[in-house]
């Protein structure tokens, strides 16, 4: 199966570069000739089926946005009318939009592989070859993708010295219990990033060599060393053990950043350890740094609404409301299926808020910092930094922390605040608030829930599955369906951890059907004001630092994101940057929405 793949819109801040030729008319298109179709590997699977320009916007000279649309969203399609003309002409102004800022808008189609081989990665590359050629031909400083694109998944493994209680062998095979206060050394292939955009952000550095497609078994190494310390003796190069545990991690289509080798021997009980054989992913420029560590060139963002796409069947709503349904054998979960129209929908509405945020100024009260956090620190202080108008505001209500279950989370997206920060603990599903009043979150909503449960031999609709706080696609699904929320568009810093994982990313194929369903930051995308995210795709602790000073600043949320990996990269040393493990934690953060977004200025 072949599948139409999605809008890429690639913007060029003229700040960071230097003014270049204006290109002739036909490179663009010629350009675009070169890798349609584009078979990376050679082995008679395209990767790229076509590339096919629809047109563009703004001076010729000016910083380079293309936008790329998946054929099937603007197909003439009974199924699917009037919404593929509707989205057409928001991209088409969306396009004169980035003109207005600036920029030279290129709008884009693109075909891309999808079908049985799990190849994910391989289709990234042949993306980001055709990134690399536009930055070659003109200034780019990056790429929005509107549609369903395949991502980049990424694995780590890395020489990190740590305590902690763990259970390893000695020589003999016995079980040793090693206490807190004991270092060994941890090498183990980790999956760090189920959605990584820096692989095609990042355009000098060897993504190509860092991936493969088959299902690849990867060393796991931990280890106690006779010396107390594996960086100890000649080299720091490990030695004679006094406790191991030797096995392999399998994975597929995935890239692999390998930071320090850990060679194990079981029959002489040694690891053979060399932190220098790290960072091959990075360019010569990218290991002069203090934290030798990949720089996205460019920004990178994406709008797919495919995930959460999914609508009750005909036979579960009567007048447009949920209906109940009695007598339903146990077992039986058939309500949702994935709704082609509401995709299209979506996307429609979220380009009709992003032209109004761009062109109607937004009253002055709007312009406010809103923080809102369970079982984490307040985001307050942070947000200060984006607006210096900000540095003592506290006004009540815009920073919430105590008692936060479901009612708190919808007060607070009522309060009209433009820039916003969630802290909770978080998976690719859903953030973890507070126990819930679900009677009390109904009432304050004002509609019926969008979500079903089971009553003995009945299923009626009820949020009872959120009575544990949980906000997830069935929360923001009922605020969407019910109106339950003003239009005030946002951007949105996301603390919570794999808040941009998507569903399945690790064992499926991004065309499955069930990847990325009921996504939890895309659901707050689609279904509540926002506009653009920024979040992690993995369980880490860290936020993006230097991100709200960028936007105090007046650059967008897509050189917020890139000025993280500077800040990070310019550390002294590594123990300024979470130590051997976390001194590449910029990898796991990746952008939903427009990128070209920035905080708003106040009228004159």
């Amino acid at each position: 199966m072949r599948v139409w793949l999605a809008v890429l819109v690639f913007a060029v801040a003229a700040a960071a570069q230097s003014p270049a030729p204006a290109p002739a008319a036909d490179e663009w298109p010629e350009l675009l000739a070169k890798f349609s179709p584009l078979d990376l590997d050679g082995d008679g699977t395209n990767e790229i089926e076509s590339l096919t320009p629809l047109g563009g916007a703004g001076a010729a000279t000016a910083p380079c946005v293309v936008v790329c649309v998946e054929a099937r969203l603007l197909a003439d399609n009974a199924a699917t009318a009037p919404w593929p003309g509707a989205l057409r002409q928001r991209l088409l102004r969306f396009c004169d939009d980035l003109a207005q800022q600036g920029l030279r808008a290129e709008l884009l189609q693109a075909q891309v592989y999808a079908g049985p081989r799990h190849q994910d990665g391989r289709t990234v590359l042949a993306l980001r070859r055709v990134l690399r050629a536009a930055a070659a031909q003109r200034p780019l400083a990056g790429a929005v993708l509107v549609g369903h694109f395949p991502d980049a998944l990424l694995l780590r493994t890395c020489n990190w010295r740590r305590g902690g209680a763990v259970e390893l062998e000695d020589r003999e095979g016995h079980k040793v219990r090693l206490h807190d206060d004991v270092q060994y050394l941890r090498a183990v292939p980790e999956l760090v990033a189920h959605k990584c955009d820096l692989v095609l952000a990042d355009l000098d550095g060897d993504w190509e060599g860092r991936y493969f497609e088959g299902e690849t078994a990867l060393p796991s190494v931990v280890a106690q060393f006779a010396t107390g310390r594996s960086d100890e003796g000649e080299g720091g190069r490990g030695g004679a053990c006094t406790a191991m545990a030797v096995g392999e991690v399998r994975f597929r289509d995935a890239f692999h950043v390998h930071d320090g080798r850990a060679q194990a021997d079981r029959a002489a009980f040694t690891v053979d350890v060399d932190d220098g054989q790290r960072d091959a992913e990075c360019s010569a420029n990218d290991r002069t740094h203090g934290n030798a560590m990949a720089r996205p060139d460019i920004a990178v963002s994406r709008l797919d609404a495919r995930g959460v796409a999914w609508s009750p069947k005909p036979e579960w709503i009567a007048d447009g409301s949920p209906r109940s349904r009695q007598g339903v054998p146990s077992g039986f979960r058939d309500i949702w299926a994935p709704d082609p129209q509401l995709e299209l929908r979506l996307l429609v509405e979220y380009f009709d808020r992003n032209h109004a945020f761009r062109t109607q100024p937004e009253p002055v009260s709007w312009r406010k910092p809103a923080s809102v956090s369970w079982g984490l620190g307040s985001g307050i202080g942070e947000l200060r930094a984006a607006d210096a108008a900000w540095s003592s505001f506290a006004e009540p209500g815009y920073d919430v922390a105590q008692d936060v279950d479901l009612c708190a989370v919808l007060a607070w997206l009522r309060r009209p605040a433009v820039l916003r920060t969630l802290r909770a603990h978080s998976n690719g599903h859903l953030a973890a608030f507070a126990a819930t009043d679900v009677p009390a979150l109904l009432r304050a909503i004002g509609g019926p829930p969008w979500s079903w449960q089971r009553r003995g031999d009945d299923i009626v609709p009820s949020l009872a599955g959120n009575a544990g706080g949980a906000a997830d696609f069935f929360f923001y699904r009922t605020l969407w369906q019910d109106h339950a929320l003003p239009a005030c568009p946002y951007l949105l810093v996301h603390t919570g951890c794999e808040a941009l994982s998507p569903p399945g990313a690790d064992t499926l194929r991004y065309d499955d059907e069930r990847y990325g369903q009921r996504q939890h930051a895309e659901s707050m995308l689609f279904f509540t004001p926002c506009l653009a995210i920024v979040g992690r795709a993995k369980v880490f602790y860290d936020e993006p630092r230097g991100f709200c000073a960028t936007l105090s600043e007046g650059g967008t949320f897509g050189e917020a994101w890139r000025r993280y990996f500077e800040v990070e990269a310019g550390a002294k040393n590594w123990d300024e940057v979470g130590g051997d493990i976390g001194r590449k934690r910029a990898y796991f953060w990746s952008l939903l929405g427009d990128f070209t977004l920035r905080l708003p200025k106040l009228p004159r």
